[in-house]
């Protein structure tokens, strides 16, 4: 049975257009980074995400579930919209039009100023739009593979196993927020993953090497495995790295880096002795 464990993240920022500042907002499933959907993982695994400072191999008191940072207030999204139609100018007024700022509350409903009158609305920023972009992305868990495959047998003391993140989870995301004349995309990039054996040891690898059929099973990961030394129920936890890049409005940057985490429960048992005196 998969059981999910997902983490909401405060939003990075509220969305805010013509400079005008917004509270921090608390990011959703259905457009926010904490949309992890564990249905992707093929593991029986708990799966969360978190933003905060990345687990670091041979640490092992952090949990590598990072640090999340909170908000306070009621989040906006505000945009500047032409008034029509349009009134006479204010007395003594050069070139313009009257605009009203309107700002959609993340609880429901919009609210608006009264009209005011712009040469021009203030133009977008680049790296507050980003934000938005930001907390767009959907990272899935991470997907955990073993071999052999602990869902299908027992891991033996002394017999190397192979440990490696699945593609689909591994592979890029991409989100884009925009306003009228401006676009601005996000990517996050998966840049290390973080093992934690569950018997102390700690192991910092990429995504790890697939195992084959036909590879020889006592043979070592090339990338990424482990060799247990004594028996037990372990859980194995990853917590795979992403970096943040984003691009758009003329502009380039990045953001703190984000984790999503995934854990597996893995029996090791000791392997059976044999009987070489020919008695049962």
């Amino acid at each position: 049975m998969l059981m999910l464990k997902t983490t909401f993240l405060p939003a990075l920022a509220g969305l805010v257009l013509a400079g005008v500042v917004a509270a921090a907002a608390p990011a959703h499933a259905d457009g926010g980074i904490g949309g992890v959907d564990c249905s992707e993982n093929s593991t029986t695994a708990e799966c969360g995400l978190h933003a905060g400072t990345p687990a670091q191999a041979g640490s092992p008191n952090d949990n590598g579930s990072g640090n999340q940072s909170g908000g306070s207030g009621e989040p906006t999204r505000c945009r500047y919209e032409r008034v029509q139609p349009q009134l006479p100018p204010p007395a003594g007024a050069g070139p313009g039009a009257w605009y009203v700022r309107a700002c959609e509350r993340e609880a429901g409903g919009v609210s608006q100023t009264q009209p005011m009158w712009l040469t021009d609305p203030p133009a977008p920023d680049p790296s507050v739009l980003a934000q938005d972009a930001v907390s767009r992305l959907h990272l899935p868990a991470p997907g955990i593979h073993t071999n052999p495959d602990a869902a299908q047998a027992d891991v033996l003391v002394w017999v190397p196993v192979w440990l490696w993140v699945d593609g689909l989870s591994w592979a890029s995301r991409s989100a884009t927020a925009a306003v009228p004349g401006m676009s601005v995309t996000a990517t996050a990039t998966a840049k290390k993953a973080v093992w934690r054996l569950g018997d102390g040891a700690v192991q910092a690898c990429g995504q790890g090497s697939v195992w084959r059929p036909g590879t020889d099973p006592r043979a070592a990961s090339p990338t990424c495995g482990y060799t247990y030394d004594r028996a037990g129920v372990m859980t194995v936890t990853v917590t795979v790295t992403w970096a943040v890049a984003w691009r758009g409005g003329g502009q380039a940057g990045t953001v703190p880096d984000l984790t999503t985490t995934a854990n597996l429960p893995l029996r090791v048992v000791e392997a059976p002795a044999l009987n070489t005196a020919g008695g049962r």
